[in-house]
């Protein structure tokens, strides 16, 4: 007889990325080292080089990441199959990226099952599927992936497409959607407009009339570029092109700061690059468009901390982007790749060897190992156009991240099932506690996602399964559980093998409290995660919490 039994083996807090730009002028050179490598487990160190004559974006590391994304909402469902989709052949080999057409075909698909499994019965699509809430600003971009994929040979389900194509004209004919929940609620009922016009002219179905409406009337009411671009295309595909010229040379013109949350999913950086990869795909670039985003992209870093002054504890990064942010840059790939310009030429010097990147190529992206950043890698370009290069640096911290409660305070508590705390660290296989996560954040938070990582031999269970009246007079730090689906306002919850995931919304100094089992099931003595809560759509406002006991033990009965 054989046996096999398959661990899941990994450290107890989140691998840590990197990624730090570079603009190379006039043939000037560039040497690389271990730096970015530092304070990591040398044997997870994975580093990747990607060279390019592209806006200097972290192509690679945003298509890679968007394909790992854990969680599955509509939106990032709609992101996860944008970035299969992006990667074909050869953008995959370009990029580094291993991607056959079986597996390209697998994701594709499943992305698409995911989406129609979704969809509402009005044609609108539910946000993490079943009785979710429905949020129709997400429609157009559905559609818009679905378009794409049909363009590339994918079968669509029509049923599903038809459906939502007719949902976005009804809306648009009868004036949108009020939106009246957010303060910026003319622009993101713009927005909605403008994208759905975009998506319904693809296939020659928007209105020419209420195109010209919006634009002549309501363009002044946004506070971000990216509707008169979506709007502007929309108007040339539909024949009004003196409309759409004019709409994109307004939308490129902007120059206001973004408010601090709009709810749009987007950024600047998601907000421009989607700007300049449409205009490109669409015939309607201009090199001062392009000049904008490669600006942005330059002076990225000092753009995320001057943010600070508006609210001192966020501060921008490239290591935390959002799917909507990955998926641009992505497109930003897409687009560029498939344009005309000069050809990349730049040489690399690793460990005495000299590699010269492939002929006619215009990006370019090389793995490097841990002993090759020690031994200095050179990047020479071999003439005097501009190289732009991004080197990606993922691993496992040696130590725990710091806690961190500047913009959101997570706190975990376990208690046993009568409700008394539990600060012991020694449990028996069998034993039940109950995990209790405590979030406030310093401002109005309405994307958050709860991540809380088990330590090895502890396993999640639901304490809703055995219904309310199972709790009832069971008192956890001041709530009755029979009752605790009150504290806090969660949208979806899921309890994985080795995790607790929650999406809910935040409001200003407010605590929720989550809740869940934990269930003892392996003998062995574990490092305990810290507790994370982070923003989907702004993921560099996050708080960390501190695992306390720092190490729990399981023992048999």
């Amino acid at each position: 007889v054989d046996r096999h039994f398959e661990f899941a083996v990994r450290p107890a807090w989140p691998e840590q990325q990197t990624t730090k730009p570079y603009a190379l002028e006039g043939g000037q050179p560039l040497q690389l080292d271990a730096a970015a490598a530092a304070g990591l487990v040398p044997s997870t160190v994975r580093a990747q080089l990607t060279l390019s004559t592209l806006p200097p974006l972290p192509y690679h590391s945003a298509l890679s990441n968007l394909l790992d994304y854990p969680y599955g909402c509509i939106e990032q469902t709609t992101s996860k199959g944008y970035a299969a989709l992006i990667l074909d052949p050869a953008t995959a080999k370009a990029l580094g990226i291993t991607m056959t057409d079986a597996m390209r075909k697998t994701a594709v698909e499943s992305a698409l099952s995911r989406i129609a499994s979704f969809q509402a019965g009005n044609g609108h699509f539910s946000f993490w599927g079943g009785s979710s809430p429905i949020e129709t600003f997400t429609t157009p971009y559905v559609v818009d992936f679905m378009l794409d994929a049909r363009e590339q040979g994918f079968a669509v389900p029509q049923d599903v497409l038809q459906k939502a194509l007719k949902v976005l004209n009804d809306d648009l004919l009868a004036g949108g959607h009020p939106y009246f929940s957010y303060e910026q609620h003319d622009h993101m009922r713009i927005a909605d407009e403008a994208y759905s016009g975009f998506v319904l002219a693809r296939v020659n179905r928007a209105p020419l009339g209420t195109l010209r409406a919006i634009f002549d009337n309501d363009r002044a009411k946004r506070v971000a570029p990216l509707p008169l671009v979506h709007l502007g295309i929309a108007l040339k595909l539909m024949g009004d092109n003196d409309r759409a010229q004019k709409a994109i040379a307004e939308a490129f013109a902007w120059n206001k700061p973004r408010p601090w949350y709009v709810g749009d999913y987007g950024s600047d950086l998601r907000d421009l690059a989607l700007m300049v990869a449409l205009t490109h795909r669409f015939d309607m670039a201009k090199p001062e468009y392009d000049a904008r985003l490669i600006d942005w992209a330059r002076n990225a870093t000092a753009r995320g901390q001057s943010a600070s002054e508006q609210v001192p504890y966020y501060h921008w990064s490239w290591s935390y982007l959002s799917t909507q942010e990955m998926n641009a840059i992505a497109q930003v790939a897409r687009a560029f790749n498939a344009g005309s310009g000069a050809p990349l030429a730049v040489d690399l010097k690793i460990r005495g060897r000299i590699e010269s990147a492939p002929a006619g190529a215009h990006l370019w992206s090389r793995d490097l190992s841990l002993g090759d950043l020690q031994a200095g890698v050179g990047v020479q370009p071999s003439d005097h156009s501009t190289v732009f290069a991004s080197l990606d640096v993922a691993g496992i911290p040696q130590k725990a991240p710091a806690p961190d409660a500047s913009a959101i305070d997570v706190r975990r508590a376990w208690f046993t099932t009568d409700g008394k705390p539990w600060t012991g660290d020694t449990l028996k296989e069998g034993d039940t506690l109950i995990a209790e996560l405590t979030i406030e954040a310093k401002d109005d938070m309405p994307d958050a996602l709860a991540i809380d990582l088990l330590p090895g031999g502890l396993e999640v269970e639901n304490l809703n399964l055995g219904g309310a009246q199972s709790w009832e007079g069971v008192v956890v730090d001041g709530i009755q559980m029979d009752q605790h689906t009150n504290a806090a306002d969660v949208v979806h919850e899921e309890y994985r093998d080795d995790r607790y995931a929650a999406a809910l919304k935040l409001r200003r100094g407010e605590a929720s409290h989550l809740f869940y089992l934990v269930r003892a099931v392996t003998p062995g003595r574990y490092t305990v995660p810290p507790p994370l809560v982070e923003d989907m759509y702004r993921p560099a406002l996050r708080g960390v919490g501190k695992a306390v006991p720092a190490k729990v033990t399981v023992v048999e009965p």
